[in-house]
């Protein structure tokens, strides 16, 4: 049961085991689109209830990747990457942090914002960017071997993202 539910959750519901349609090793693309309904209730919580519902939803979903990376990474064994190479850490289905680096990268935006879809989607945008061009020390985190290093690479991309949509918001909204 403990495997089961790491898995649910390291591969964020089995976004992150749909196949690429398009281009090869989407599965971080996907895993990001699919935690936006997650952002979504974040920000509508946050709004509703308290600001610090949004700060508990991104350390909720930290710690859960802390504990369901290493099991997940174990229940899938060696994978190969969508470069050809073997993998037995951070496989491509592992995306739960991606959840975190949208949860970061959309942690200021407003639920109440009329464009908070077309701010969302932005975020989106920003945050598949700065996953895949990893800016230090955004790569420092990713060469770690650790649950920790997963998480922080993402989290590292989100914070970027962050930046990036806060000063597109500053500059044109």
């Amino acid at each position: 049961m403990k495997n089961k539910l790491a898995f649910i959750l390291a591969t964020w519901f089995g976004s992150g085991l749909i196949p690429p349609i398009i281009l090869k090793g989407m599965a971080g693309t996907y895993g990001s689109f699919f935690s936006l309904p997650l952002v979504w209730a974040a920000l509508w919580l946050s709004a509703n209830v308290s600001p610090l519902v949004y700060i508990g939803i991104i350390l909720m979903i930290y710690l859960l990747g802390l504990w369901s990376v290493p099991i997940t990474e174990i229940v899938l064994g060696p994978k190969m990457d969508w470069k050809g190479k073997i993998k037995s850490h951070d496989q491509n289905q592992i995306v739960i942090d991606e959840t975190l680096g949208m949860l970061m990268t959309c942690c200021a935006l407003s639920f109440n914002n009329p464009y908070l879809i077309m701010h969302l989607l932005l975020g989106f945008i920003y945050f598949r960017i700065f996953d895949i061009i990893k800016v230090p020390p955004t790569k420092f985190f990713d060469k770690l071997k650790t649950a920790n290093g997963v998480m922080l690479d993402d989290a590292m991309a989100g914070i970027y993202a962050f930046i990036a949509l806060k000063a597109t918001i500053y500059l044109f909204f």
